[in-house]
């Protein structure tokens, strides 16, 4: 029997050295062996053959499955790997969205607490603590930290979550006590009751405010200690960023509890403090919008307001020699009357040099306290506010509102009394009625909200003004847009400013109508463009009320027969007056010599109206190469608001 040709050994049954089966002796055996010896030992071959091939069957069927389950074994740690991965990338991605909202969200609070945006600032911090909690949660996640032992990923995952970790430091330490106060500030709160502010509220806020700051340092010092060696560029990014970001937090939380700390102080937190009210009369006009008509001690002792001392117009003696020591220029403009006639101090169109003067009014023929500020209303403002708190009663018996205390004020009261004790009278009137409108103001009911608009409409009509010789101070009245002065440069705009003066000694401005027409070509030709202005004036006062009316209301130095008034025209800043004229009615206009003010060009005129007469004068500017804003006309603030329009080819 031979063997089959796949077997191993040859034909004639022998085997290779080293591979005959265990017990097999046929390679040692002779071939002269018997034939029934020889037959038996084939059978027994025959019979051992068989054994072998179902024992290497066997270790073959082993071997199979043994790298099956080694298979098996690999692709369920590789899809374990591709799971790990996947559920690790999965909490990333989903960290880096909630990230990137935290981020946008902390932009929205810084700006809320810059601005003291009490009423958005709980959105903003509602939806920053929200993604930075679930960032945090996404990161901290346990198979996401058994992948930071991961080589090269690793770094990058935990840095990943030790940011996170920061931001939500942020939101659970520092921005709660924000939150707090900011749910305490209500319209209710801001009320004033019986004259006094809840100044507590700006005592909670400061210290929200340090709370905010102290945690929010804490984690800056965390966050700059967060390893990025090693990470990929944008987490080391989002480090640095996030690090600034905390310093800059540091530094607007500094200043909004500066601007608290300056607010404290002018409320009389830090000591009582004393503000003269200047009660300006826009029937006789002048650059600011009309000369004091009486002026009031305002003393502020911790958030409570209260009126101590008065002083009418008649207080302050005319011709007595200036107040104060005055540039010979603004002399020769305004004439030496601005520095020695209370009436005429509000003359230069510029709050710090009125209020200056009017302080030194107070103190040259009052005496006694020594001012903290200067602050300026009239009844134009006056009807804005009454418009948000409702009508009040005065001392008179009169009931003022919205509609009725501009002309009461300014031209019907004086109609009350007889010549020789108009001015007598309207003295105690405005004296009574200011108290009286001032104590409805600071008890009034009315919603928060409408007060403040109302007050933000007169400031930025110009109809208030504030001043104080405090820089930190000033430059919150500045930032209030309170400061009553003009533009130092054309940058942001190029302004021309348009201001009238009563010279008529009158309160004749009642009649007054004006109007304003600019054309420019600046937003086409920044070389050398010009401002050309025309200024129309027209009196609606009737011959008969010249003639009836007392002398105090039409004028003692015309006595009725017509208005003078002075016309100030300021150019842009550098710009030169390259042309001047006035109109020519029956009584005239004239030109005055052009000046120099505030680094403005300026151009005079006298205008004459009698009766219903109308004039116009004309002054043209041209500005030297540079940069230029939008051309824009500033007015005197007047009983009959001026119609203005500005005409720029070009502008947007």
């Amino acid at each position: 029997m031979q063997t089959p040709p796949d077997e191993p050994g040859a034909a004639d049954g022998t085997w290779p050295e080293g591979l005959a089966p265990e017990g097999d002796e046929s390679s040692t055996r002779s071939h002269g062996h018997s034939h029934s010896h020889s037959r038996t030992h084939s059978s027994s071959r025959s019979s051992s053959g068989s054994g072998r091939r179902r024992r290497r069957s066997s270790r073959s069927r082993r071997r199979r499955r043994t790298v099956a389950i080694v298979l098996s074994s690999v692709g369920v740690v590789v899809l374990g790997i591709v799971a790990l991965a996947g559920w690790v990338a999965y909490q990333t991605l989903q960290a880096k969205s909630d990230l990137e909202t935290a981020q946008s969200s902390i932009t929205e609070i810084q700006k809320d607490v810059t601005t003291l945006n009490v009423t958005a600032l709980p959105a903003s911090v509602a939806t920053f603590q929200s993604s930075a909690q679930s960032a945090a949660s996404h990161t901290n996640d346990p198979v996401y930290r058994l992948a930071e032992g991961l080589p090269v990923v690793g770094v990058n995952l935990t840095a990943v979550r030790e940011l996170s970790g920061a931001l939500n430091d942020i939101g659970t330490q520092a921005l709660p006590p924000l939150v707090s106060v900011a749910s305490s500030v209500t319209p209710e709160s801001l009320k004033p009751v019986d004259g006094k502010l809840n100044v507590a509220l700006l005592s909670q806020g400061d210290a929200a405010l340090a709370s905010a700051d102290t945690a929010m340092q804490s984690v800056q010092a965390s966050a700059q200690g967060i390893q990025t060696a090693g990470t990929v560029g944008q987490i080391s990014s989002a480090k640095t960023q996030f690090v600034s970001a905390l310093g800059k937090a540091h530094d607007e939380i500094t200043k909004v509890r500066g601007t608290i700390g300056t607010v404290e102080n002018i409320l009389g937190m830090n000591g009582t403090r004393h503000y003269l009210l200047a009660f300006l009369n826009n029937a006789e006009t002048t650059g600011l919008g009309g000369g004091p008509a009486s002026v009031s001690m305002l003393t502020v002792d911790n958030g409570s307001f209260a009126i101590t001392d008065q002083a009418s117009s008649t207080d302050f003696p005319l011709n007595q020699g200036p107040v104060m020591t005055l540039d010979q220029n603004l002399l020769d403009m305004y004439s030496p009357g601005i520095a020695s006639t209370m009436n005429w101090s509000t003359s230069r169109p510029d709050f710090p040099t009125a209020a200056k003067l009017i302080e030194a009014y107070w103190a040259k023929f009052k005496g006694g306290v020594t001012p903290d500020g200067v602050i300026s209303i009239d009844p134009i403002a006056l009807s804005y506010i009454l418009g948000a708190t409702g009508p009040m009663t005065l001392a008179s018996g009169d009931v003022i509102n919205a509609d009725n205390v501009v002309s009461l004020m300014l031209h019907d009261i004086y109609l009350r009394y007889p010549q020789s004790e108009i001015e007598a009278q309207t003295d105690v009137f405005f004296a009574d009625s200011a108290k009286t409108i001032f104590t409805g103001i600071t008890t009034t009911k009315a919603d928060p909200t409408a007060l403040i608009d109302a007050v933000s409409k007169a400031v930025s009509s110009g109809n208030m003004m504030a001043w104080s010789p405090v820089d930190a101070e000033q430059q919150l009245v500045t930032q209030a847009g309170l400061e009553g002065v003009i533009p130092t440069d054309n940058t942001k705009q190029s302004m021309v400013g348009v201001y009238f003066r009563d010279v008529s000694t009158s309160k004749a401005d009642y009649w007054v109508h004006s109007t304003a027409d600019m054309s420019s070509d600046v937003c086409t030709n920044s070389q050398n463009p010009t401002f050309t202005t025309t200024i129309t004036l027209n009196s609606t006062e009737t011959l008969e009320e010249s003639q009836d009316l007392p002398e105090f209301v039409t004028g003692g130095v015309f006595h009725g027969t017509k208005i003078a008034t002075e016309v100030y025209v300021y150019g842009p800043v550098g710009a030169t007056l390259t042309s001047d004229t006035a109109g020519d009615t029956s009584v005239g206009a004239t030109v005055r010599s052009s000046s120099q003010d505030l680094g403005r060009p300026v151009a005079r005129f006298e205008v004459f109206l009698a009766p219903g007469e109308t004039n116009t004068v004309t002054a043209t500017f041209t500005g030297a190469a540079g940069k230029f804003g939008k051309p824009t006309l500033q007015v005197t603030p007047m009983i009959n608001p001026t119609a203005s329009t500005v005409t720029a080819a070009g502008c947007k």
